[in-house]
């Protein structure tokens, strides 16, 4: 009778592992595949509403195989931070400013050269021709360029008169602590830096440890400095950056089905978070001038002091966050776009 019973029990196990292999194992092969994506921008904003379009496309193109989670507001830490997790797999990807970005890759900041672009279709046609090119760069430090963004143009904003260059000297300017490229751009133009955390800004504003700071308008009224700013002075200085990136295990994890699926939805959903941020700078610039903030056009003298020190800025900027030769690449594709009569 033990033989009989050692092989019923053998048979228990065989039929058991069967229904583990037909009913569970698909349940469990049936798990998306979960994208964690950290963003400084909170719920709600054209940043936050874009992504989670972003995912629901993902999901419905994939058949529910990838699934997108966003953590907005900065609840994973600042930009640092996020960098610090994706390197470990805590999260999976992030939207990055300039200064982010720059922590990856320095030369990358190259986009963000003072005076550069004079328009909206150049940064977007140097952006679309190097975008292999920082792809590629991205990929050797671990990571993959899955779409470019930006802030938008940053302008200088004050409680003091800002309406010449020796006024403009004497402000108090706010400077993103650990940002070369914002501190290159200050000691250029002669301004005093004051460095910053992006979080204190409000408070050194509050306390009078700054006077001025530089941004996009968009940000200003989002964070809310524009409340304590006076003068807003009409002269794009810098287009502010930006972009999506996803730790490369993670991206190399998907499938290839969904990693082009999800690379061909990054890229058109970054065009129109571009053009959505495009038309809230904007608006934003109304809500400035309502807010009582005058706009001080620059004098000729400034934009002549502003042209001198920007090629000063470019000086201090070579070889130590980007090389002359893709400076000279990047103005040679201006160049070639402002030749055909663009």
């Amino acid at each position: 009778m033990q033989p009989i019973k050692s092989i019923q029990r053998a048979l228990g196990y065989l039929v058991f592992a069967l229904i583990a292999f037909i009913f569970i194992v698909p349940i469990i092969q049936a798990a998306p595949f979960e994208i964690k994506i950290a963003v400084v921008m909170p719920e709600g904003s054209t940043w936050t509403r874009t992504l989670h379009e972003f995912a629901d496309a993902v999901a419905s193109e994939t058949g529910g195989d990838v699934a997108i989670k966003i953590y907005a507001g900065g609840v994973s830490g600042d930009e640092v931070d996020v960098l610090r997790k994706m390197r470990v797999n805590r999260l999976h990807a992030g939207g990055f400013s300039g200064v982010g970005l720059g922590l990856v890759l320095p030369e990358i900041r190259v986009l963000e050269a003072p005076l550069l672009f004079d328009s909206y279709e150049e940064i977007d046609y140097v952006k679309e021709k190097m975008f292999d090119d920082f792809a590629a760069r991205f990929e050797e430090k671990g990571y993959v360029l899955l779409g470019f963004a930006e802030a938008g143009f940053v302008y200088l904003f004050s409680n003091q008169p800002i309406d010449s260059v020796d006024r403009l000297q004497q402000t108090r300017m706010w400077v993103w602590k650990g940002d070369r490229v914002a501190e290159n751009f200050l000691n250029a133009f002669g301004v005093q830096g004051y460095p910053l955390q992006l979080a204190d800004v409000n408070t050194g504003l509050e306390t009078g440890m700054i006077d001025s700071f530089y941004s996009p308008p968009l940000a200003a009224v989002a964070f809310q400095w524009y409340a304590r700013a006076k003068y807003m002075l009409d002269f794009p200085m810098v287009n502010s950056t930006g972009a999506l990136l996803m730790n490369k295990r993670t991206f190399y994890d998907l499938s290839p089905e969904n990693r082009e699926i999800v690379s061909r939805l990054v890229r058109q959903y970054s065009a129109k978070l571009v053009q959505l941020t495009r038309k809230d700078n904007a608006e934003a610039v109304k809500v400035l001038s309502e807010a009582g903030i005058e706009l001080i056009p620059p004098t000729p003298v400034q934009i002549a002091s502003f042209k001198r020190s920007a090629q000063k800025n470019y000086e201090m900027s070579i070889p130590s966050l980007y090389s002359q030769e893709l400076f000279d690449q990047i103005r040679g594709l201006l160049a070639e776009f402002r030749a055909k009569g663009n």
